[in-house]
């Protein structure tokens, strides 16, 4: 008599190697990649085409000031606004709506430079349409990025995305600037809006259904609120949010470039150029790190490392005499917000709902476009009474106290692990 035998346990799968360009070989994570990129990319390229226009305009500094409150102002105002769209109505139709009606602002802009009637407040008042339309459609785009690949390849998808848009940000000015100085103001403004064409198409062959789960919503007051408890409950979201919430407000070394390149190391405006694309070119390599890492598990940890190697970076910049020490130190400085913001995107990505990811994200854009203007004070008021290097070094001091008592406050940072 044969004796029964116990079923075969099944051999657990094994990780799936997370290859650097592995997000891309997923077919609708390869469609909204386009999508951002085009919508990226159009939108510098029309920023970059105003402030040139509107000094050629005006010969006015103050003009260019207003100017580059208009383009930043629908970001403040409308951004969570847009979240509360993105967790109620369905993403892809959304993010198609707003890229189509985006094109408006750069074919009247072109059509007003061609016919010679443009006015400052003709871009003015185009810049900030443009604006709100790409803050309300933005919470989307990010937030249907995990409904579009598995869970493993979260990370990886969200640094390509962050990759992307970082080099938008130095290609853009770049094409722009070549098509005003060959063809004029206005070939650069048909062009942004030409851009935006391939973005709407991408989106329209995106398989996945673009519909937030859960629930039917309605747009309300409540639903702002409700994203508000979420992250207050959420103690790893509101933890990362405090870190840097607190590192921008502190850390904004932007705005004081020009004195380190003035005062302390008399390198005129060519060097200045090249302290300002010192961390834009460490934050490239911040992100190439963690797409060369794979699916990182501890990304607790990691967030805290790299919000502390960004305090002490400045702390660096604040004692750094010569030249090529700033050079270094602002290149750190790129590397590690990189990395920082990688992981806090993902961070929301995972842990929140996905009909709550829409105000999650809009909350990450609102906190940095607030964070940014305040620390851009606070650092000119620091460096008005202390002078640039000491600003920087209790700039880092504070930065680093901040990330000693979050993690004190909220030890579950530290613990947290994604698997």
């Amino acid at each position: 008599m044969s004796v029964p035998q116990d079923p075969p346990l099944s051999e657990p799968q094994p990780e799936p190697t997370i290859r650097p360009w592995s997000s891309l070989l997923i077919r609708d994570y390869r469609l909204i990649f386009i999508t951002i990129l085009c919508g990226n990319t159009a939108n510098h390229m029309r920023n970059v085409a105003s402030l040139y226009q509107v000094y050629q305009l005006s010969d006015s500094s103050v003009q260019l000031g207003f100017t580059g409150f208009f383009q930043a102002a629908p970001f403040i105002f409308f951004g969570l606004f847009g979240g509360v769209l993105a967790d109620t109505l369905n993403r892809k139709k959304l993010i198609s709506i707003t890229h189509t009606l985006n094109m408006v602002p750069g074919l009247a802009l072109g059509i007003l430079t061609l016919t010679g009637v443009v006015q400052v407040w003709h871009i003015n008042a185009l810049n900030v349409l443009a604006g709100a339309l790409q803050v309300l459609g933005g919470p989307a785009r990010q937030a249907i990025i995990p409904s579009l690949v598995p869970q493993s390849h979260l990370l990886n998808a969200v640094t390509m995305t962050s990759l992307m848009m970082q080099g938008t940000q130095l290609t853009a000015p770049v094409i722009a600037g070549f098509l005003i100085d060959f063809y004029g103001v206005a070939a650069s403004y048909f062009t942004d809006a030409a851009l935006l064409l391939p973005s709407v198409v991408s989106v329209y062959f995106i398989r996945a259904s673009g519909q937030p789960q859960g629930r039917p919503r309605q747009i309300a007051w409540h639903s702002l609120i409700e994203g508000f408890e979420f992250l207050w409950h959420t103690r790893i979201i509101l933890s990362l949010f405090i870190l840097d919430f607190f590192a921008v407000l502190f850390g904004f070394y932007r705005p004081i470039l020009p004195i380190f390149a003035e005062m302390i190391y008399n390198v005129g405006a060519r060097g200045l150029g090249m302290l300002y694309a010192a961390p834009a070119i460490g934050a490239l390599i911040g992100s190439a790190l963690v797409l060369a890492a794979g699916n990182i598990e501890r990304k607790g940890a990691l967030s805290v490392i790299a919000t502390l190697v960004f305090a002490l970076s400045l702390g660096f910049l604040g004692l750094s005499r010569w030249f090529w020490m700033g050079l270094i130190a602002l290149g750190i400085l790129g590397i590690s917000d990189a990395i920082s913001v990688a992981i806090r995107r993902t961070v929301v990505q995972v842990l929140a709902p996905d009909d709550m990811r829409g105000r999650a994200t809009s909350f990450l854009t609102v906190f940095a476009q607030t964070t940014n203007a305040l620390g851009a004070v606070i650092a000119g008021a620091g460096a008005a009474l202390l002078g640039a290097p000491h600003a920087a070094l209790v700039g880092s001091l504070l930065c680093t106290l901040i990330v000693i008592a979050t993690c004190w406050a909220i030890p579950q940072l530290w613990h947290y692990r994604s698997d």
